[in-house]
């Protein structure tokens, strides 16, 4: 069992209370956070792709007939596509020791599946 810094009267302060919490929060490396980047990056440009594979086959209303060489390609471009995207969504902002995600973090989250979803759309458009 932990002890909290008590003062005169029994009760623990609030400063060393946040200060307690400040220093329980990880930080993570400025590496990871660079992978994380790249992984994104990584499963935007196969989003990009994926839209350019897709959109033929969606436009003629042949999705279901196509041959086996191209639900090969739909598969090695999704594939991907997903692992890098669930890399970069759980290396944003880090938790807060015994609490939920930061606040930033799940902005951050949004707008990189907007972006994988953007990529997808700019792929879907050319």
């Amino acid at each position: 069992m932990r002890s909290e810094p008590t003062s005169v009267t029994g009760a623990a302060s609030a400063p060393a209370r946040a200060t307690d919490t400040l220093l329980a929060i990880a930080m993570t490396s400025p590496i990871l956070r660079l992978l994380g980047a790249l992984a994104g990056l990584g499963s935007a440009v196969l989003c990009w792709f994926l839209g350019g594979a897709l959109i033929g086959p969606l436009r003629q209303g042949t999705i279901f007939q196509l041959d086996g060489a191209h639900y090969a390609l739909l598969a090695f471009l999704l594939v991907p596509a997903l692992i890098l995207a669930v890399v970069a969504l759980f290396w944003v902002p880090p938790r807060i020791s015994g609490g939920g995600p930061l606040p930033e973090g799940r902005i951050w989250r949004l707008a990189l599946v907007l972006f994988f979803l953007a990529a997808l759309a700019l792929g879907m458009a050319r």
